[in-house]
């Protein structure tokens, strides 16, 4: 599996040096800082893709950090509801058991 592993990665690679090269034109990027001035900056277009895809990458990252850690706690939840159960249950089960002793005596 370590082998396809590469294999994938080698892939990803060249594919990614091959867009690099495709994109090296300069873009125009404008933002707004703190005190809402306006800025212009000119970067490679490569640059502004692969920052774009890293933030969606960083952000789908969290949401799904935080849906698991959501699963997480709602498992606990059950597992503390399934112990309470099973002791309710052995509680019934002594409690039906000396019932059915008192009422053979």
């Amino acid at each position: 599996m370590s082998a396809f592993k590469f294999i994938l990665i080698v892939l990803f690679l060249i594919v990614i040096s091959v867009f690099a090269v495709k994109n090296m034109d300069m873009v125009e990027v404008s933002f707004y800082d703190f005190e809402l001035n306006s800025h212009d900056i000119k970067v490679p277009l490569l640059i502004v893709v692969l920052c774009s895809l890293g933030l969606g990458f960083s952000l789908a990252w969290i949401d799904g950090l935080v849906a698991r850690m959501k699963l997480r706690a709602v498992i606990r939840k059950h597992e503390r509801a399934l112990e309470n159960l099973e002791i309710d249950l052995e509680k019934s089960k002594v409690q039906l058991l000396s019932e059915n002793l008192r009422a053979k005596d």
